[in-house]
């Protein structure tokens, strides 16, 4: 017993811990600039789409006024309503080429042109983008007559555009909410205690983590096999096991390459494997890259515990294992954690 009144095993826990939390602030830390540039573009398009939703309102209720002048029966308007449900917000012409894509708006634009609509041309990208085309707007013009169809056609327009910028808004949010959940899975604050944890969850929320350096050039493949049970584990632990290993991938392939994540039953464990096609770790250096403080990257680019704590994680924490296998072109980090639920942690 030490003069604290710890035993040898409590202090060794009380230093496994403050090192696995120091690790994860300053892996946060390293990462704070690329999630805060991912955050800023769902942020940034929801606030635009957000004011260009104020002008549409407007100008919807204007033109139901203008549509109300002509007295429009309740079949008309469910007609309108129906067409506009349908629609499919933004994004029907995503994958068109630019080519074929102005043919169809231009074909749009003259259809809207030909049936009395003055600004066709403003009105027909909306309704192309939400695959709305001449063949759902004809029931339209069997159904209004000539001075009608033109506020028919502008008030549909208004409505699908706003529909189209909820529609942006609630994206932008959601992305925000899964950002934000991915650092709260990581961090795992006040949850340093066994429970039953889905691996596909947390690979999916570190992947998502980390996309600000996955997206410039990165190829993800997921081999997961779903039929594999929750497992009794520190999910706060395993997500910086993932992140750890994920981003010595990216890092490991200089940003451009294809990564595996595959996850298989293995006996009595659950296998979680990361293959990367990098230029593999030299041979000389496998054995040392367990190390504390041993690192192959530039200075300021990392601590050198993130395999050590990774290790300590897996096999102490978890009575799991983890290897690696490395030659050019093909390295794959493998974590074997038992199906059964491990006596201690």
């Amino acid at each position: 017993m030490s003069a604290d009144g710890k035993d040898p095993k409590e202090r060794l826990q009380c230093v496994q811990g403050t090192l696995l939390r120091q690790e994860k602030l300053a892996a946060l830390g390293r990462h704070a600039a690329g999630l805060a540039h991912e955050m800023n573009n769902p942020a940034s398009a929801g606030r635009r789409a957000s004011e260009q939703l104020a002008q549409a309102m407007d100008a919807a209720e204007d033109l139901s006024l203008a549509l109300d002048r002509h007295t429009p029966t309740v079949e008309q308007r469910q007609l309108l309503f129906r067409v506009c449900r349908q629609s499919q917000g933004r994004g029907a012409t995503r994958d068109m080429d630019p080519l074929t894509r102005g043919d169809a708006e231009d074909a749009l634009a003259n259809w809207l042109d030909a049936h009395g609509l003055g600004n066709a041309w403003d009105v027909a990208p909306t309704l192309l983008d939400a695959a709305i085309g001449t063949e759902q707007l004809e029931p339209i013009a069997q159904a209004f007559d000539a001075q009608s169809l033109p506020d028919a056609l502008a008030w549909l327009e208004a409505l699908v555009r706003t529909r189209a910028l909820l529609a942006e808004v609630r994206q932008s949010t959601t992305r925000l909410a899964e950002l934000a959940g991915a650092v709260k899975s990581y961090t795992h604050a006040g949850k340093e205690h066994l429970e039953p944890v889905d691996v596909h969850e947390g690979l999916e929320n570190t992947l998502l983590l980390l996309n600000y350096k996955l997206k410039h050039g990165v190829e993800v493949k997921r081999e997961y096999d779903r039929s594999l049970p929750r497992i009794q584990a520190l999910p706060g632990g395993l997500n910086h096991v993932w992140t750890n290993l994920i981003d010595n991938a990216i890092d490991a392939m200089a940003g451009k390459g294809h990564l595996t994540v595959r996850t298989a039953r293995d006996g009595a464990s659950l296998l979680v494997e990361m293959v990367d096609d990098g230029p593999g770790i030299p041979p000389e250096l496998l054995p040392r890259i367990w190390e504390p403080f041993f690192t192959t990257k530039p200075m300021g680019h990392g601590t050198g515990l993130g395999l050590d704590i990774t290790h300590r994680i897996v096999v102490d924490m978890h009575h799991g294992d983890v290897r690696v296998e490395s030659r050019p072109g093909r390295t794959a980090f493998q974590v074997r954690l038992p199906l059964d639920a491990p006596t201690a942690a």
